[in-house]
């Protein structure tokens, strides 16, 4: 399938590692001009790349990047939302503390709100696709895991709201199931290799990313696109 992304510009966040670095190469690979956005350095130099250092959760910091990004580019056609943390994994909801809470909302939300919010008339006038990243955590959960579960969920709804207020612009979120990055890796460590435990490379999840980010979906708008290999379909009924 051809997905006519060649000469695109493209402004990926959390692009230093995971599914952000993924999504920078892949996008690369189809030929678009690319834009990362991280605290981190990111592993990544060509004529077609710009670094940008950026906070997230930082609102001058990221209309200084998303500006230097569609300058250098002449635009922007494409918003990737990949910066995110998971917060406390494991820990009781009566044990989390308020600050954590927040800290997980203000990266995975946030986060994601302010880059759209500054990308938005570049976006409108590119007629252009946000792609987001949520999770499966929007729709099923682990126990310790309520600040992120919360989040993911947001941004499943926020996807929606965006939506319907940038009517030139197509918004979709990937809601992937656990993907072997250096986060997940992190957080949940030897299960990765588990052959019964079904884990998705960041490739997989990047592949979603660049179908919605093209004009191949253009029917394809406020959707959630769940990605975990069908586990949520199945019901628990013990038969």
């Amino acid at each position: 399938m051809r997905l006519d992304l060649a000469g695109k510009a493209v402004l990926v966040t959390g692009a230093a590692s995971g599914i952000g670095l993924a999504c920078v190469e892949a996008f690369l690979a189809e030929g678009a001009r690319v834009g990362g956005l991280d605290r981190a350095t990111i592993p990544v130099v060509g004529d077609d790349f710009l670094a940008v250092h950026a906070d997230v959760t930082d609102e001058r910091s990221v209309a200084a990047a998303v500006g230097a990004v569609a300058g250098r580019f002449g635009g922007l056609d494409v918003v990737v939302g990949c910066a995110g943390i998971s917060g406390p994994v494991g820990t009781p909801v009566a044990e989390t503390p308020a600050a954590d809470f927040a800290a997980v909302m203000t990266v995975n939300v946030t986060g994601q709100f302010l880059v759209v919010k500054h990308a938005a008339p570049w976006l409108t006038e590119a007629r252009g696709a946000v792609v987001l990243l949520a999770s499966d955590s929007a729709f099923t959960s682990a126990p310790g895991m309520v600040p992120y579960c919360a989040s993911k969920g947001a941004v499943v709804a926020m996807t929606r709201a965006l939506a319907v207020d940038l009517p030139q612009v197509r918004v979709n979120c990937v809601c992937p199931s656990v993907v072997d990055t250096p986060m997940a890796r992190d957080d949940l460590g030897a299960v990765l290799d588990d052959p019964a435990f079904p884990v998705q490379a960041t490739e997989d999840v990047a592949s979603h990313v660049l179908y919605l980010a093209s004009a191949r979906s253009r029917t394809v708008n406020g959707q959630a696109v769940l990605a975990d290999f069908g586990v949520s379909a199945r019901s628990g009924f013990p038969a």
